[in-house]
């Protein structure tokens, strides 16, 4: 299975307006990405605003599939790119990764179902099984070859996007650069998938609060469902939680692409919330939980070291939570 809509994330950043102090060295800085936003505060004199625009262009180069100047959608017009850039090449090899180690349930490859189904269910009535059994024919991610030459699809109409990790890489990006210049304070935030290293400027290690799925986004932040602190960590948050249905017994579901049908199920998972030192596999293999279901999803990240999780799910009309051995309490 896996999530149809792109992960809206549930990460509170309550720390952030009261923390901050002109006495420290700490820069604030913000802006829009990727169709969301950044913020970054960095315990530092220098100027990082360059490179970090660098990250940024770069990734939208590579992997901006909505955008026709990118390298993956010069790949899924023609099923072929010639010399791959190192970004595209290296986020295709943490790709292939993410889609071993979840055993399918991160599929980039995915795209041309989701993309069927419109992302938002309108043309659910009219879906044709003769279509979908054959886009299933190209959703696995081994359909996909590529080396340092080219990148091709094996099969014709075979489409891929990285969004579901592209935050992630981004921030492990950021990071990366931060961690070379011997920075050993900071907070790096885009959509609210977040990166922390050391404390923040009241001397205190970074907090990031985890919502409750049924406030309201206008009430984001009111009520948290756990407070977590980061030291050079990072949390990432996938979910359906805003687009859900809920049943005659108040039971909520969200919408979910079920892989191996290529039509939708319901899933009583509203959020996965992933504790990992990188990015980028808290950010894919959240996405990669979400489908799973909740039984599979905590034998999976009990299973997996690199990664510890918190799940926010309903049982009988409640909300319920689940956090994994070493989840920090």
């Amino acid at each position: 299975m896996i999530v149809l809509f792109r992960s809206i994330v549930l990460l509170s950043c309550f720390f952030l307006a009261s923390c901050v102090s002109k006495e420290t060295n700490y820069k604030i800085s913000q802006g829009d990405v990727f169709g969301t936003y950044y913020r970054l505060q960095i315990d530092s004199d220098n100027d990082f605003s360059k490179q970090i625009d660098s990250v940024f262009t770069a990734i939208d180069k590579a992997a901006n599939s909505y955008v026709d100047h990118s390298e993956i959608s010069s790949f899924n017009k023609t099923g072929i790119l010639k010399k791959p850039s190192p970004t595209f090449l290296k986020m295709l090899t943490q790709a292939k990764n993410y889609y071993k180690t979840s055993n399918g349930y991160f599929s980039p490859s995915l795209y041309p179902i989701i993309k069927y189904w419109k992302e938002d269910f309108k043309n659910k009535s009219q879906i044709d099984s003769t279509t979908v059994d054959s886009l299933l024919k190209l959703t696995s991610f081994n359909n996909v070859a590529f080396n340092t030459n080219e990148v091709r699809a094996l099969k014709k109409g075979v489409k891929i996007d990285l969004s579901a990790m592209g935050e992630g890489y981004a921030l492990d990006a950021i990071a990366s650069i931060l961690d070379k210049a011997e920075v050993l304070n900071y907070m790096v935030e885009i959509g609210g998938e977040m990166k922390c290293k050391g404390k923040n400027s009241a001397n205190k290690v970074w907090q990031v609060g985890i919502e409750n799925p049924e406030i309201p986004v206008s009430q984001r932040g009111d009520s948290l469902m756990k407070i977590v602190k980061l030291n050079h960590m990072a949390l990432s948050t996938s979910g359906n939680y805003r687009k859900f249905y809920t049943d005659k017994s108040g039971n909520k579901y969200a919408h979910i692409l079920d892989s191996k049908t290529g039509y939708t199920i319901k899933s009583n998972l509203l959020s996965v919330s992933l504790l990992s030192k990188s990015s980028t596999t808290a950010d894919a293999l959240a996405t990669a939980c979400m489908s799973m279901g909740i039984k599979q999803a905590m034998t999976f990240i009990e299973e997996t070291p690199e990664i510890e999780g918190f799940l926010i799910f309903q049982k009988d009309g409640k909300l319920k939570t689940w956090q994994s051995n070493n989840f920090p309490e």
